[in-house]
């Protein structure tokens, strides 16, 4: 898993930090879809232009060879999936917000990836819903999991609270 302060050096390192701040400026009115879309994508896009700083690349690319002899596979499947730092919150829940890669294969991949999903912080659903609730768009940082691919036959979420009333003594799944 790459850090948040890893997010946080890489924004700042490239400048890429600043550049948002500006594209930001822009985005007068998060209810009209198009201007959100737009100014979205432009912050996007800026973060996946920028190269990652040379030993943030080597250091995934390291871990990734490590996971690969560790499972006996020269290029083994994983998923890389974007975990911010305020996902679950009392007053906010901004779990889902962000993507997730199934099926990334390759050192190569796995860098690109972990930046689309650096990228992903500024998807449009995640710059309205952060702005709705009156959360900073650059207090926030995300962490990229890279873990092994699961090829199951079925999956699920599991609520250890009911989700309608917040009674504790039930769990749904």
């Amino acid at each position: 898993a790459t850090t948040a302060e890893a997010y946080r050096i890489f924004l700042r390192e490239t400048g890429v930090d600043q550049k948002i701040i500006e594209i930001l400026a822009g985005l007068t009115d998060v209810e009209d879809s198009r201007q959100l879309r737009e100014i979205s994508a432009r912050v996007r896009q800026a973060i996946v232009d920028a190269a990652l700083p040379q030993s943030f690349d080597q250091a995934i690319r390291q871990a990734y060879a490590e996971l690969a002899a560790k499972v006996g596979e020269n290029d083994p499947f994983v998923a890389v999936r974007s975990s911010a730092t305020a996902e679950d919150l009392p007053d906010a829940s901004f779990a889902g917000q962000q993507e997730s890669y199934l099926n990334v294969r390759g050192a190569d991949e796995v860098v690109e990836r972990v930046k689309e999903c650096f990228a992903s912080m500024f998807t449009d659903r995640a710059v309205y819903y952060r702005t709705k609730k009156n959360y900073s768009h650059t207090e926030v940082a995300l962490s990229a999991v890279v873990q092994m691919m699961v090829f199951s036959e079925a999956s699920g979420v599991m609520f250890t609270v009911n989700v309608v009333t917040g009674d504790d003594k039930n769990i749904l799944i």
